[in-house]
Formats: structure tokens, sequence, C-alpha cells
């Protein structure tokens, strides 16, 4: 069964820990011959596993920090954009180069609003289309303002349209989505290698739990409550 939450994860490495703490309290009776599933090959992968989780968390502030700047940055765009295309119209230039500027501001403010993203719960597809959306209005931002400049006519005597002033915008915007990217290609990688760990590698521990088990069942009575305790552990298979 498929789980695409965070908490799933994280509770499949807790009960993974918590299964090994049961192991080693049966002592000498948990003595398999699969050097798989003995506690000298277990315990590193438990380790493993915690220091994974530890880089991940690590990792989501730093992302959800660097969205989080990156959209107040962003957020007052639109209304710079409808600023400087009234302006724009406003110039002595032709109605086919005034429609030319309004198409390309289109670009940039035709863009839906785009959704925070969580990475609590984000996949790496999310992100990623996140970012393609972002730059790309970006992108859109400078051919915007290279567009404004070829026109001697636009020469405003307002600071807060005047080509300085849009490309420091785009400057601003670029160095905080590149930012961004690298939080968020970081974040990727961190859970690509969780997700490795916990159910792709060759001891990956669905794997692992299913041989445990099948192997405390053939002791018989005397490891049936380590079974039962084990049994109660519950792990959801990300594929």
């Amino acid at each position: 069964m498929a789980s695409t939450s965070e908490t799933g994860h994280n509770k499949n490495v807790a009960n993974f820990s918590s299964a090994f703490q049961i192991l080693q309290e049966m002592g000498t009776l948990y003595n398999p011959s699969n050097a798989k599933i003995q506690l000298a090959t277990l315990d590193p992968i438990r380790a493993s596993l915690q220091t994974t989780i530890n880089e991940l968390n690590t990792k989501k502030p730093i992302y959800k920090n660097a969205v989080a700047e990156r959209e107040e940055a962003i957020a007052p765009l639109n209304k710079m954009v409808t600023r400087v295309l009234n302006y724009a119209k406003s110039i002595d230039i032709s109605i086919t180069d005034k429609e030319n500027i309004s198409s390309q501001a289109k670009k940039i403010r035709g863009v839906q609003k785009q959704k925070t993203l969580n990475p609590e719960t984000t996949e790496a597809s999310g992100i990623s289309t996140s970012q393609m959306s972002y730059d790309s209005r970006i992108a859109n931002l400078d051919a915007f303002t290279k567009q404004l400049a070829s026109y001697p006519e636009y020469n405003p005597n307002e600071t807060a349209l005047k080509i300085e002033t849009l490309q420091a915008q785009h400057t601003n915007l670029v160095n905080l989505s590149t930012t961004v990217n690298t939080a968020g290609n970081a974040l990727i990688t961190a859970r690509i290698n969780r997700n490795y760990m916990l159910y792709k590698s060759e001891n990956n521990i669905i794997q692992l739990m299913r041989d445990i088990k099948s192997y405390l069942k053939s002791l018989g009575n005397e490891a049936k409550p380590y079974y039962s305790a084990i049994q109660k552990l519950k792990f959801v298979e990300k594929l």
C-alpha cells in the first residue's frame, strides 16, 4: 500500500528502531543465520536511517524560509508591472509597440498565484514544477525590462518606474529564486536518499522486516511474545 505522507515515512523509521530494540531484548534467543537480519547488520542501517531523517529535517526549514523570502519579494510584482505598463502606454510610441509591451506584461501578470509549498508534504515533482513556474515568471520580467529599455521614449521621472529599478528587482528575484532552487533540489535529494534506504535498497526495511518476522515465527512459542510485539509495529510500503 503506497503512502505519500511524511508522517508515514518517519513512522517507518521509528518503528524500525523499535523493532531493533525488541530484537536486542531477545538476547541469545535471536540468532539468525541470515547475515542481513543479524543485529550487527541492522544496527548501522538503523543509524544511517536516523542520519538521513535528521538531514531531511534540517533541509526542510531552509527550503521553507527561502520560499517565504522569495514570495515576499515577488508579491508586489504584478502591481509594479501594471504601473509600468500604464506609463508605457502614455509615451509616444506606436500602437503596435504598446501592444507588444502589453503582451509581454501579460506573461508576467497572467500566471496564477503559485501556492506556497509545504515541505512536509510536497513531493519532488511539486517542488520542481513550482521552481519552473517562478523561473519562467522572472525570465519574463527580464524580457519585459529589456523591451522597455529598447525605447528611448521610455524615460520616466518616477524612480519606481525606471529601468534601473526593474533591473534591480529582477536581479533580486533571480538571486532569491536561485536560493530556493538550490534548497529545493537539496530537499529532493534528501528525500530520494531516505526513500532508497527505506524501500528500494537491497537491505530496505520492508524486506528486512518480512525476513525478521519469518525468522521469529520459526522460533516457536518462546519467541511468540517478541513476534507479537513486532507485529504491532506497522510498516507502510511506498514504491
